[in-house]
């Protein structure tokens, strides 16, 4: 049933990220694109002061907008968070419903709605709670399913339906335990999509950053084409240099592509010497990565510096992705070939030029 569950959540939550920039294209209050841009760039205290001047009684629901997004770029991951933040993001989320509730808005107009319960998918799948974030994200699908037949104009909504395209035809491709569900939505072009997402890229809009964000991890993890990746993540990374979080795409990019220098160490260096966990955790696995790759190492030092990650990575809360690029590597050693070799199977979430073993 979970398998299940996350094949119908998968075409949602590709929109859980980007559907609130179609707010922006039809809703009149502009400081929304300035404090996400503050957001996407970590400026969070100048993030925080703008949303403090926003009138919380004239511009409830915005307001309440702000402040979700707030918490979720500010304790990354918010799904992990202690019992006030959630408690706080989460009173935030309600608090859009209840406004819209009470102005008796229409759900397909009110975008910071659809918003809210997005997020509320999203934070309820990544909590394992996969009945609800369907239910959550069901409730949005018959709203956005018409704007994905004809090429959108407007390139928040142009976005919004290329994300639709690739992850329908991808996942029905891919998976055949969602494929046999898929035919209950609308059918979707992979390709299409593809195109749209790069297009949007390519020109000024609100979702431009958004647009980076998929084709970066989409050309890496999904389409195995890091060389591509690589290049969409520069894009990224030079739209917003302190995002910490942006650093991922482009590192692991970088590695897959073996297109390393010293501003990818750096940029690993930083994210190990982050007061975030989170951070820290992705800045070991790159740095370990990245000596391996650079440096004539023994396998005895390979195997020992190899270890040493696996085991901060354990010790501080797990995480099956940098584990998996990290076993890829240990079960291309001789004497541990092996006994890796099921573990990077086992906890291996995609498969790509960092998580294939050599042949």
């Amino acid at each position: 049933m979970k398998i299940i569950f996350k094949g119908f959540l998968i075409v949602f939550f590709t929109l859980a990220l980007s559907i609130h920039h179609e707010i922006h294209a039809q809703n009149s209050f502009p400081l929304k694109e300035t404090v996400l841009a503050k957001l996407y760039n970590f400026e969070f205290s100048q993030a925080d002061s703008l949303i403090t001047s926003v009138d919380s009684v004239k511009n409830t629901s915005d307001f309440n907008f702000l402040k979700t997004h707030y918490y979720r770029w500010s304790y990354l991951p918010i799904h992990e968070q202690n019992g006030h933040i959630l408690k706080e993001y989460n009173l935030y989320l309600s608090a859009i419903k209840q406004q819209s509730n009470k102005n008796n808005d229409s759900n397909e107009t009110d975008y910071n709605y659809i918003n809210s319960i997005l997020l509320k998918a999203e934070f309820h799948y990544n909590q394992g709670s996969y009945y609800k974030a369907f239910q959550n994200g069901s409730e949005v699908y018959d709203i956005i399913k018409l704007k994905l037949e004809k090429e959108p104009k407007q390139p928040e909504i142009k976005f919004l339906a290329a994300l639709y395209h690739y992850y329908y035809q991808y996942y029905r491709s891919q998976k055949t335990v969602y494929g046999a569900m898929m035919w209950l939505f609308q059918e979707g072009d992979k390709e299409k999509g593809l195109r749209w997402l790069e297009e949007v890229a390519n020109e000024e809009s609100i979702v431009k950053t958004e647009a980076l964000i998929y084709l970066s991890h989409i050309y890496l993890r999904l389409e195995n084409q890091p060389y591509k990746a690589y290049y969409f993540a520069q894009k990224l990374h030079q739209k917003h240099p302190q995002n910490l979080k942006f650093y991922e795409l482009l590192l692991e990019s970088a590695i897959a592509s073996n297109n390393l220098n010293e501003n990818m160490e750096n940029l690993a260096n930083i994210l190990v010497g982050s007061g975030n966990k989170y951070f820290r955790k992705y800045g070991v696995t790159y740095s370990t990565l990245i000596s391996i790759q650079k440096e004539k190492l023994t396998d005895d030092e390979r195997l020992y510096k190899l270890t040493k990650a696996t085991d901060f990575i354990r010790k501080n809360g797990g995480g099956n992705h940098l584990l998996s690029l990290l076993y890829k590597q240990l079960a291309e050693i001789p004497q541990t070939k092996k006994s890796y070799t099921s573990e990077l199977l086992s906890t291996r979430v995609y498969d790509y030029a960092l998580t294939t073993l050599n042949k």
